[in-house]
């Protein structure tokens, strides 16, 4: 499995784009799914999926794996996931099985990569 990293360069810059921090936000195939609005967060310690895609997903509350932790700062509160799952994320050619934990929360994406 190829696990080539996605860098950017300085030179890949452009003049007109050396002001913008925008956030970085991929539509990704997730299990079969396109995933549209994940938001790729280098900061982040774990991946997030959110329960409403989740259910979108048709993936059922039986797929979930018991979580033992809480999730701090995420949401500026703490979250108890509801469980982890691992599906398969395709980038392109490459085919990563990644471990998420299912949260219940509102947000504006449907999933965040870390």
């Amino acid at each position: 499995m190829d696990e080539a990293p996605v860098t950017f360069e300085s030179e890949d810059i452009e003049e007109d784009m050396e002001d913008h921090n925008d956030s970085l936000v991929l539509t990704l195939r997730v299990a079969g799914c396109n995933i549209k609005k994940i938001l790729i967060d280098g900061g982040s310690s774990i991946n997030v999926l959110f329960y409403d895609t989740f259910k979108r997903m048709e993936l059922n509350d039986e797929h979930l794996m018991i979580s033992y932790y809480t999730i701090y700062g995420f949401n500026e509160a703490s979250t108890k996931p509801l469980g982890d799952i691992v599906l398969q994320v395709d980038a392109g050619p490459t085919k990563v099985d990644t471990r998420f934990s299912v949260v219940d929360a509102p947000s504006p994406y449907n999933a965040i990569i870390g």
